[in-house]
């Protein structure tokens, strides 16, 4: 996006704020299709960016639902049933209930534990429908369960007619910074459900895989994504399992289509360091890796074109805490008050996992932009501080 709209959404709308780019989703989603066209589906994962749910469930094949709250987002948005995939490591029996009460077996589930399956076992068999579930594999630790378990819910699954199980959930972490790792998880994936086709006579015919693509958000770090993809396709098209591949993402979706915009409130020099404050900060930006500052993420400045000596400046924000660092020893050109920073790739996770209710300030708005459509503000400004003090009324 250029300066001129980013002028437009300052103006209309104040900051801190939170750009989402409508366009650039798609262009991505576009390109993800195009290069795993012919060797596997898309999924998004909504917790990166719960605000594109309803952008995303028309430009992927499935949206993966992590909690309560997000399938009530689901449920509000009326995203189809049958493109739910219902997941997250800890699902109460009474919420299981609920979306079954509400969904059935038009959604497909994760089973975390064994302990979940028969929560599925005995609303299936109390309502005589049938339920589509992955078993999810763990990668080493909390999550999912281990071949062992797996494997006996497999040697048992007769036991169970209305339980249908179309295949494995495996995601091992995200920003995977070698290509070496989706190669050896692939290989291993592979191996795993050969080995219950051979041995239990069982087909798996999916395979939902999180492959985890790192997003390059700092300065100077090296973009990896076209490597990953091929390193991907190549491992997927050499699996001896034929069955279909799920790709379950969410950063590698949407942190290019976001923007954060946070305005200088006061610049000033503490021990020949020169300092701009600004009215947002760490509660309402956050970037995987990113550690008071220390590591450079992509920004601009608004107004650009200022005269002036070019200094390094850091940029803090408004908590009262020395850690709100957003950014150290970045090349500006006088900046002053009303100068806003612009910060890029803050599309997934940025806007979630801050301390949004540290302080009590308001949350920024967010607002989404096309080319066809212009500025529609998605969510208004929200204080917070009735959020943190006792019910008195």
């Amino acid at each position: 996006m250029d300066l001129e709209k980013f002028e437009h959404a300052i103006t209309k709308y104040g900051t801190p704020l939170y750009v989402f780019d409508i366009d650039e989703v798609k262009r991505k989603t576009d390109y993800f299709r195009d290069r795993f066209r012919e060797s596997a589906g898309l999924c998004f994962a909504i917790k990166a960016n719960p605000f594109l749910t309803c952008t995303m469930s028309k430009v992927t094949d499935r949206i993966e639902v992590c909690s309560m709250g997000e399938f009530e987002i689901c449920r509000e948005l009326q995203i189809e049933a049958e493109k739910l995939l219902i997941s997250g490591v800890l699902k109460k029996k009474e919420d299981i209930t609920e979306i079954l009460n509400i969904y059935g077996g038009r959604c497909r589930y994760t089973v975390e534990s064994v302990e979940q399956l028969y929560s599925y076992i005995n609303w299936s068999s109390t309502h005589g429908e049938k339920i589509n579930v992955y078993l999810r594999l763990t990668s080493g630790n909390q999550f999912g369960m281990d071949e062992e378990a797996i494997e006996k819910i497999i040697a048992s699954r007769d036991q169970f007619p209305m339980i249908k199980v179309c295949g494995i959930h495996f995601f091992s972490g995200t920003q995977k910074k070698t290509a070496e790792k989706f190669s050896k998880e692939i290989a291993y994936l592979d191996k795993f459900c050969w080995k219950i086709e051979q041995k239990y006579g069982f087909t798996m015919s999916e395979l939902e895989y999180g492959p985890g693509i790192a997003v390059p958000y700092f300065k100077d770090q090296e973009d990896t994504l076209e490597a990953d993809i091929e390193v991907i396709k190549t491992a997927i098209s050499g699996m001896k399992w034929k069955g279909k591949v799920m790709l379950e993402m969410g950063r590698a979706f949407v942190a290019s289509c976001g923007y954060y915009l946070t305005c200088v409130h006061e610049c000033k020099k503490n021990n020949d360091r020169n300092y701009c404050i600004v009215d947002g900060g760490m509660h309402q930006i956050q970037y995987d890796g990113q550690i008071r500052g220390m590591y450079q993420p992509k920004c601009r400045m608004y107004p650009d074109g200022r005269e002036g000596k070019k200094e390094k400046w850091t940029i803090c924000g408004a908590l009262c805490t020395a850690n709100d660092v957003l950014v150290r020893d970045i090349e500006l050109t006088a900046p002053g008050e009303g100068s806003v920073i612009i910060f890029e790739n803050a599309g997934a996770y940025a806007m979630t996992e801050g301390m949004s209710l540290f302080l009590s300030h308001e949350l920024p708005a967010v607002v989404f932009y096309s080319e066809k459509e212009g500025f529609k503000l998605a969510r208004n400004k929200q204080e917070t501080y009735k959020w943190n003090m006792e019910d008195h009324k």
